[in-house]
C-alpha cells in the first residue's frame, strides 16, 4: 500500500492519509478534554487548577512521544522511500527500545522528586494535593502513554492511516468510560480520572506490539529491539526538533502560570487549564494533519520526487490555515459556551471566556507556523525547525510574556503568544521560500 504514496495524485493521498489522522490525534485530544470536564463538574476550580500546574509534566510526555513520532516514522518512511525495508524495520525496533528506557526513567525521576516539582511548577495548598495524586497514578505508565502515542506513527507510515485512527478511537472510548465510572459514578475524582487515562493508553499498545510484529511493512522483530545507537542518532536528528518544541512549550506554560498567579490568582490559573485544552485542541487538530501528510513527504522525498514533496507541503498548508480559521471562528464565538462546558462557576467563565478570544484568534498563524515546522521534521532537516523554534520561544514568546503584561496586565499574559506564532509565521514562510530553492538545485 505504500508505494502509492510515490504515484497517486496528492489531493486524494492528503485526504486518504490527513483526516484519518486529524480524527485519530483529536480523539486522543478528548481524553484530555474528558478528564477537564469531569474533573471540572465533579471537583472545581482546585481539581483544573491541578492540571493547569501538572501540565508542563503532560506536555514533557507529549514531547517524549513526539520525538519518536517524528524522528522514528520520518526515519522509516524516508528509508521505505528508497526501498530500504530492513533499515526501515531497524527504526523501528530501535524506536521501542529507546521508548520503553527513556519512558521508565521519567517515570521514576518524576516519582522520586513529585513534591519539589510540584512546587516548583507553582502549585498551591489549594491544588497540590490534587496534583500529587493525579500524577502518582498516572506517571508509572508513561512508557504505555509514550508508546500508545509513537506506534501509531508507525502504523500510519506502512501505509494503515485508517487502523491508526481505530486505534485511538478505542482508547478515547474507554476513557471516556472509565471516567464517566470512576468520577461521577465512584467519586475517585482526580485519582479516578489518572487511573482511566492509564488503563486506556495501555490496553491499545499491547495490540499495536502485536499488529506491528505482524506486519509485511514493516515489522517489529525482536532482534531489532536494541539500543542501536546510529540509527538512534538519526531519529534524534529529526525528531529532536518536536522534543524540543513540547520541552520549551512547558517552560512557557511554567513562565505563563507565574505570570497568571501574580496578575490574576488561582481563578486564572483555572482559566488557562482551559483555555490550554482548547489551544491544544485546535494545535492538535493540524498537527494532526501534518502528521497525516508525513508519510507522503518522507516517502517521495527519500525518493527524490521534489515536484510532489513541494506540492504536498503547499496544499497541505493551505488546507489547515482554513481548518485553523474555521475553529478560531468556532471557538472564539462560542466561548461563553466552551467555557460552561467545563465549569458551573460563573465568575471562572466569564475569565475564561475572555481569555479565550484573547488567546485563541490568531491560531491561522499557528497553523502555518506548525505547517512549515513539520515540514522539515518529515523531511529529515531538524537543524531547520530547531532554528524556527529558538525564534519562536526564545526571541518572541517568553520575552513577550515578560513585556506585554508590564504594560497591559492579564490580558499581555493572554496575547503573549498569539503574537509571537504570527510573527515567527512569517519568519517560516520565508524559510520556505529557501528551501524551494534548494529543491530546484537538487533537480
Amino acid at each position: 500500500m505504500h508505494k502509492e504514496l510515490g504515484t497517486k495524485k496528492i489531493l486524494p493521498l492528503l485526504i486518504k492519509f490527513s483526516i484519518p489522522s486529524t480524527i485519530a490525534i483529536l480523539i486522543t485530544m478528548i481524553y484530555n478534554i474528558t478528564d477537564r470536564y469531569f474533573i471540572g463538574q465533579y471537583v472545581g476550580r482546585d481539581g483544573l487548577g491541578a492540571l493547569a500546574i501538572i501540565f508542563p509534566i503532560t506536555i514533557l510526555i507529549t514531547g517524549l512521544a513526539m520525538l519518536f513520532t517524528m524522528g522514528g516514522a520520518s526515519a522509516a518512511g524516508i528509508k521505505l522511500g528508497e526501498k530500504n525495508k530492513d533499515g526501515a524495520e531497524q527504526v523501528l525496533g530501535t524506536a521501542v527500545f529507546w521508548i520503553t528506557w527513556t519512558g521508565g526513567f521519567m517515570s521514576l525521576a518524576v516519582l522520586l522528586y513529585m513534591t519539589p516539582i510540584l512546587e516548583f511548577l507553582g502549585a498551591t495548598g489549594n491544588n497540590i494535593n490534587e496534583a500529587y495524586i493525579y500524577n502518582r497514578y498516572l506517571i508509572p505508565f508513561i512508557i504505555f502513554q509514550v508508546a500508545f502515542i509513537s506506534l501509531n506513527a508507525f502504523i500510519r507510515v506502512e501505509g494503515n492511516p485508517m487502523l491508526s485512527m481505530k486505534i485511538n478511537l478505542f482508547g478515547a472510548g474507554l476513557n471516556i468510560l472509565l471516567d464517566y465510572i470512576f468520577i461521577a459514578h465512584m467519586d475517585m475524582g482526580v485519582k479516578g480520572a489518572a487511573v482511566g487515562t492509564a488503563v486506556a493508553s495501555v490496553i491499545p499498545t499491547i495490540y499495536q506490539i502485536v499488529y506491528l510484529s505482524k506486519s509485511k511493512v514493516i515489522a517489529l522483530r525482536l532482534k531489532n529491539i536494541r539500543p542501536n545507537l546510529v540509527v538512534m542518532k538519526r531519529i534524534s536528528d529529526i525528531g529532536l526538533g518536536a522534543f524540543y518544541n513540547q520541552l520549551l512549550n512547558g517552560i512557557t506554560v511554567y513562565i505563563m502560570n507565574i505570570k497568571l498567579n501574580a496578575f490574576g490568582g488561582d481563578i486564572a490559573i483555572a482559566a488557562v487549564g482551559i483555555v490550554m485544552t482548547m489551544r491544544n485542541f485546535m494545535n492538535i487538530s493540524f498537527i494532526g494533519f501534518n502528521q497525516g501528510r508525513q508519510p507522503i513527504l518522507s516517502f517521495n522525498y527519500g525518493a527524490g520526487n521534489y515536484d510532489r514533496v513541494k506540492e504536498t507541503y503547499i496544499l497541505s498548508t493551505k488546507i489547515v490555515f482554513i481548518i485553523s480559521a474555521v475553529l478560531v471562528f468556532l471557538i472564539a464565538g462560542g466561548a461563553n459556551f466552551v467555557a460552561g462546558f467545563f465549569v458551573n462557576d460563573s465568575e471562572l467563565i466569564v475569565l475564561t471566556s475572555k481569555a479565550l478570544r484573547l488567546n485563541l484568534f490568531l491560531m491561522f498563524s499557528t497553523a502555518v507556523y506548525f505547517s512549515t515546522f513539520n515540514y522539515y521534521q518529515a523531511v529529515g532537516k531538524g537543524k531547520k525547525n530547531k532554528k524556527l523554534l529558538i525564534i519562536r520561544v526564545f526571541f518572541l514568546t517568553i520575552p513577550l510574556l515578560y513585556i506585554l503584561p508590564i504594560f497591559m496586565g492579564l490580558n499581555g499574559v493572554w496575547l503573549a503568544v498569539p503574537i509571537a506564532d504570527t510573527i515567527a509565521a512569517v519568519f517560516a514562510i520565508y524559510s520556505m521560500k529557501g528551501e524551494f530553492r534548494e529543491l530546484l538545485n537538487v533537480k
